[in-house]
């Protein structure tokens, strides 16, 4: 029987191995290449993120209509748009893994959750 470790260095490499994933490296590759360009994505993801996990009472409505406009003005870059698609979908690739891994161990937790 396989192990743990081993099956999940198999998902990794079958993740890796994708045509999504091969292209968002080089995407990244493209976007790193151009450091002015990484900064202002990577202040934005930051902001995003900021936004999604801050425990601040923030005026979300104002703060979402400011994210979407800095998303609009950085997507007209045809590299940041595809870039930005690819980590998505990479991320929720990873997201649903995860969700089918928690949904297929039972770990009695339903009452514990109510």
């Amino acid at each position: 029987m396989r192990t743990i470790e081993e099956s999940t260095q198999e998902l990794i490499r079958s993740i890796q191995d994708t045509e999504e994933y091969q292209r968002y490296q080089k995407l990244r590759e493209a976007v790193e290449a151009d450091s002015e360009l990484r900064g202002k994505l990577n202040a934005f993801r930051r902001r995003v993120y900021q936004a999604q996990t801050s425990d601040e009472t923030l005026d979300y409505f104002s703060e979402q209509a400011r994210l979407g406009a800095d998303a609009a003005e950085l997507r007209k870059n045809e590299l940041v748009d595809e870039y930005l698609k690819m980590e998505l979908h990479i991320c929720r690739t990873i997201q649903k893994i995860a969700f089918e891994l928690a949904d297929a161990i039972d770990l009695d937790l339903d009452a514990v959750l109510e």
